[in-house]
């Protein structure tokens, strides 16, 4: 067979491969086939078995000021331990219209709508007190937000509490009783125009704020608008003798000043138990084989494949076609009430767990968010996806100092809003299993 026929052969041999990866183009860079007897020394490989290291990490700080969510409840989760969520938040001062001289005071409540967000089962009880806050919200200089483990002081007597159950689907507005003799002096005030009442600057400075936190009775974590829904609603009568009744808002105020308090207690002799900031990584050969991701309660999974350089070594010409991982949540994990988050970000991190990008599909260009599958009949097949190809052509590359592992956390606009959890098997899970898949071809 002379040279042009082996050649032909060959870019058969390739093209072939390409089919098979789903590639769209044939790229022969790093590949010399001029001058070259085959005698079948060009080799298509997956190798689905590449080593890898999957471990729980913990976060050291988490955001969540400006979200436009207020979190409050005590849930009691199996994995994640006991979780408890306060909200903090300013109050906007009166710019009502005047009111009469002979109006007389109602009320006051505070009014929330509920997000239809919960983490826990909505048919247990709900134990909410509103407390007024006495020391001013506030950044420190040096930070842009407001973070889960902040808090400031308060009243020790709540201004108004409520025991409920809540039917997502219908109830759209809870109503808190607050106490009369702040609502009364908030309308004398208002009633007369004291600048205490009207200016913004001193209006903050008399009334700090809102705390809504928690009773003892909680049983789940709930979820309710931070915007201008959520009101102290003052109530009064226009005179004595009109029953017809009129209401001021004092809505939240400075959105970037809102956010939620987050604490928990791991259950006692599990393996998150050891996860602390001095003790920040859990390999999940540690934890039966399992990594967990919960941003609130501060962990996401990371995965690194130490030995990724190892495959240009192998031979003279390689080069990876493509790449895959697949994640999967171990069985029984994501019943109600805990669902699966749609979509699971994957990121590159650095060697202090400190996310620095968003891995972006090759075919898209959009953030990698898992394409989740879900086995409703058995629960082993379901899996997030990812192309990973760019990452370890990329790390193939990289020197040492410049070497990413990557991180799976849900995405910033739900994961610090609400607990969503995942709960992942590593190499060696019995059923669900995370898979790595390399494509590539090489020249013996």
């Amino acid at each position: 067979m002379n040279k042009s026929i082996r050649a032909k052969e060959a870019c058969k041999y390739l093209i072939c491969a390409l089919l098979i990866t789903g590639a769209s183009a044939c790229d022969k860079t790093g590949f010399a086939y001029d001058n070259i007897v085959d005698n079948g020394a060009t080799e298509y490989i997956v190798i689905d078995s590449s080593t890898m290291y999957m471990s729980t990490v913990y976060i050291d700080s988490i955001p969540t000021s400006d979200q436009n969510i207020a979190l409050c409840g005590i849930h009691n989760d199996p994995v994640f331990g006991t979780v408890s969520a306060s909200s903090y938040w300013q109050v906007k001062a009166f710019s009502g219209t005047t009111i009469p001289n002979l109006a007389v005071y109602d009320s006051m409540v505070l009014v929330m709508r509920p997000n239809k967000t919960t983490y826990g089962d909505t048919s247990k009880l709900q134990d909410l007190g509103v407390y007024r806050v006495t020391e001013n919200i506030k950044k420190p200089l040096t930070n842009t937000y407001l973070y889960s483990n902040y808090s400031f002081a308060t009243e020790s007597t709540p201004l108004g509490s409520k025991q409920f159950t809540i039917r997502p689907t219908y109830d759209t507005v809870i109503r808190i009783k607050l106490d009369d003799a702040l609502g009364n002096d908030f309308f004398l005030k208002s009633k007369t125009g004291v600048q205490t009442i009207k200016d913004q600057t001193q209006f903050s400075q008399y009334f700090k704020g809102l705390a809504l936190k928690p009773g003892a009775n909680s049983q789940l974590i709930h979820s309710f608008r931070a915007d201008d829904s959520l009101v102290m609603r003052l109530y009064y009568h226009a005179s004595a003798n009109d029953q017809t009744t009129t209401s001021i808002d004092f809505a939240l105020y400075n959105a970037q000043m809102q956010f939620n308090h987050i604490d928990y207690v791991r259950v006692p002799g599990s393996p998150l138990e050891s996860l602390t900031k001095a003790n920040d990584k859990l390999l999940s050969t540690a934890a039966d084989n399992k990594a967990y991701i919960q941003p609130l309660t501060q962990v996401m999974t990371r995965i690194d494949i130490p030995y990724l350089k190892n495959l240009s070594q192998l031979h003279k010409f390689f080069k990876v076609m493509r790449a895959t991982l697949t994640v999967r949540p171990e069985q029984a994990t994501y019943q109600y009430p805990y669902l699966l988050p749609q979509k699971l970000t994957l990121c590159e991190v650095n060697t202090s767990n400190a996310i620095t990008d968003s891995l972006v599909s090759p075919s898209t260009g959009g953030v990698q968010t898992g394409n989740l599958v879900i086995d409703y009949s058995s629960n082993i097949s379901t899996a997030y996806t990812y192309d990973i190809t760019n990452y370890c052509i990329a790390e193939i590359a990289a020197s040492t100092d410049n070497s990413r592992g990557l991180a799976l956390v849900v995405p910033r606009n739900t994961g610090l809003t609400n607990f969503g959890r995942v709960i992942l098997g590593d190499r060696n899970s019995k059923y669900n299993k995370l898979e790595i898949k390399i494509y590539y071809l090489q020249y013996k």
